[in-house]
């Protein structure tokens, strides 16, 4: 979802919002797609005991399927096609936290949701203020995110502990965060960009949110 084609320029798409609208829809975006997940994360509690029980190749399945569409969508020109292909990606996104909070202690998600809260307001705040350093970390998060990815797995194949690479995770994806505010700051303040700069926003933040549930479980067993 790191690919997703923004408009960089106004020439080819004309402005549709003003730069206050721009960022006001992409917090309104960002917040509509949390209000869905926490909704979800409320209709299905017992998710988890649905995919362990024996639906996991066809949660597996729904999953990529909708990822898949998602990112196909996403290179619509066209702004209502790309808020379906948002919201292909927020449901099962939410479905999946549904899994992810299961049977963990209210006061572990409110402490994670806290701490995501807080990345959130410092990486933004940091962003409006330093853009052009923010903007030049681009290759090296990526490079950054790939080679984590791969040692996590590495690991995880090796049998060897994997839990210091969360607080790692979660430093690449708030300097991530940072830099899709300032690269969303960047491009013409049209419809389409706002809900595409929301998506790579949207999941910088869920992967903070998913990384911290995990350091404070293991704190607390």
């Amino acid at each position: 979802m790191r690919s997703l084609q923004l408009d960089r320029s106004a020439l080819y798409q004309q402005r549709e919002l003003s730069a206050g609208a721009y960022h006001l829809a992409i917090g309104g975006l960002l917040l509509y797609g949390f209000a869905v997940n926490a909704l979800l994360c409320l209709l299905f509690p017992n998710l988890a005991l649905y995919v362990t029980g024996g639906g996991m190749l066809v949660f597996l399945l729904g999953y990529l399927v909708c990822v898949a569409l998602s990112v196909m969508l996403s290179s619509s020109p066209n702004a209502v096609v790309n808020f379906i292909g948002y919201n292909l990606l927020v449901v099962p996104i939410g479905l999946l936290l549904s899994i992810s909070v299961s049977g963990l202690s209210m006061q572990t998600i409110q402490s994670a949701l806290l701490g995501t809260g807080v990345f959130v307001i410092l990486m933004i705040g940091a962003s409006v203020v330093r853009p052009e350093f923010f903007l030049s970390l681009g290759w090296t998060l990526g490079i950054s995110l790939i080679v984590t990815v791969i040692a996590e797995l590495v690991l995880l194949l090796l049998g060897f502990a994997t839990g210091w690479i969360d607080y790692l995770v979660v430093a690449i994806f708030s300097l991530y965060l940072g830099f899709d505010w300032a690269r969303a700051s960047s491009y013409a303040p049209t419809a389409r960009n706002a809900i595409l700069s929301a998506t790579q926003i949207y999941l910088d933040i869920i992967n903070i949110f998913v990384r911290l549930l995990s350091i404070l479980s293991r704190r607390r067993d």
